[in-house]
C-alpha cells in the first residue's frame, strides 16, 4: 500500500527508489544534494496534485497513480545530467560538472514547471490551444491559461533556490563561465519555463496523434537541461 498523498503506484515508488540510488552514487560528493532535488521535486508535485481535487473531481479530472513510464519521464532527463556531472569529475573538467549541475536543476525546474502549470492551470478558466488559442476542454494537452504559465515559472523559480544548498561547492566553481547566483537563479528560472512551453507545444501534437505524454516529459527535461547550460556558456 502507499499514502494518497503520494501520487506513485507500487512499481513507481520501487524504480524511484533505484532512481534516487543512481542519483547518490553518480552524484558522488553531491550525491545527498542531487538527491534532495528530487525528493524536493516529488514531494511537491504530490502537494500541488491535491491543490483543489474537489474541483478538479467535479471538472471530472481524476489524477491516476503515476508508475514506470512517469518516473522514466521525469527521472531520466536529470539522472542523464548527473552522469555528465560523474564523469565530467573523473576527466578533471570542473567547468562541464558546473554546466552539469546547472542542466540538472534546468531539467529538474521544467519538469516542475509542467507539474504545476497543469495542475494549478486547470484550476483557471477556459484554457487556449498553444499556437491557435482556440478554447480547450480543461485538461487538453497543449492547453495552457495565465493562471498555469504564472505557477510554471515560480516553480521553476523554487527550483533554482536549491542553489542555496550547495555554496561551498558553487563558490568553488565560481571562477567557470562568469558564474554568478543571481545569474544561475536567472538562467534555471527561464530555461525551465521554456521546457514547460516545450512541453505543451509537444501537447499540441499530442492531440493530434504525435507523441505521447512520455515522449513530451522527456523532451521537455532533455531540452530544459540543455537550454540552461547553453545559456550559461553564452551569457
Amino acid at each position: 500500500m502507499y499514502m494518497e498523498f503520494l501520487t506513485l503506484n507500487l512499481k513507481g515508488v520501487v524504480l524511484a527508489v533505484v532512481f534516487g540510488l543512481a542519483f547518490l552514487y553518480f552524484g558522488l560528493g553531491l550525491g545527498p544534494f542531487f538527491l534532495i532535488g528530487m525528493i524536493v521535486f516529488l514531494a511537491l508535485s504530490s502537494a500541488v496534485t491535491h491543490v483543489g481535487i474537489t474541483r478538479k473531481r467535479g471538472l471530472g479530472i481524476e489524477q491516476d497513480p503515476r508508475g514506470v513510464w512517469n518516473v522514466l519521464a521525469n527521472g531520466l532527463p536529470p539522472l542523464i545530467m548527473v552522469v555528465l556531472f560523474y564523469f565530467a569529475l573523473l576527466w578533471g573538467s570542473e567547468g562541464l560538472a558546473l554546466l552539469s549541475i546547472i542542466g540538472f536543476l534546468s531539467s529538474l525546474a521544467a519538469i516542475m514547471a509542467d507539474k504545476f502549470g497543469s495542475e494549478i492551470g486547470v484550476l483557471d478558466g477556459k484554457p487556449k490551444m498553444i499556437f491557435t488559442l482556440d478554447e480547450v476542454k480543461k485538461g487538453t494537452s497543449g492547453g495552457i491559461t495565465e493562471l498555469g504559465l504564472f505557477a510554471g515559472i515560480c516553480a521553476a523559480f523554487i527550483i533554482s533556490l536549491l542553489l542555496l544548498l550547495i555554496p561551498g561547492h558553487i563558490t568553488a566553481l565560481s571562477g567557470y563561465y562568469g558564474f554568478s547566483l543571481e545569474k544561475a537563479v536567472l538562467i534555471i528560472t527561464v530555461s525551465g519555463f521554456a521546457g514547460s512551453i516545450i512541453d505543451s507545444i509537444l501537447g499540441y501534437y499530442e492531440e493530434r496523434g504525435i507523441g505521447n505524454k512520455f515522449t513530451s516529459n522527456f523532451a521537455c527535461g532533455i531540452a530544459a537541461g540543455l537550454i540552461g547550460m547553453l545559456l550559461f556558456i553564452i551569457l
